[in-house]
């Protein structure tokens, strides 16, 4: 993940070269949000999601701005591998807090989420 946004500048995030597609920097925002659900679900709790916060609006491009969104997405990166590290793989095939998907699921849902959104973010930067 770090490797194809070590590169990306606050223009390059917030610049639209495909008009009806994310930007990169409402991917990153997007992903941060479903890091932070799945950290929920796999502690056992309801995530109760806000729509708002799953694509939110791209704030000023500046150095801090971006700075601030990729340092949300450390954070929430950090936290999921250490809900990792504390599920308990007896746990696995169990139904997670909303009630519709396992453990195991949600885990490895997000990971196919992220790699969704790097294959897209890796084909704007090259879009650009």
């Amino acid at each position: 993940m770090w490797s194809i946004l070590a590169d990306v500048s606050p223009e390059l995030a917030a610049a639209r070269p495909l008009p009806e597609a994310h930007n990169i920097w409402e991917l990153v925002m997007h992903m941060t949000f479903w890091e932070e659900v799945a950290i929920k679900r796999l502690a056992g709790e309801r995530a109760g999601l806000i729509e708002e916060r799953n694509f939110p609006p791209t704030p000023a491009p500046t150095n801090e701005n971006w700075r601030q969104t990729l340092d949300k997405l450390r954070s929430s990166n950090r936290r999921f591998r250490e809900a990792l590290a504390k599920l308990d793989s007896a746990k696995l095939d169990e139904l997670s807090a909303a009630g519709k998907r396992t453990y195991y699921d949600e885990a490895h849902g997000l990971i196919e989420h992220h790699v969704y959104h790097l294959g897209q973010i890796a084909m704007l930067k090259k879009a650009r």
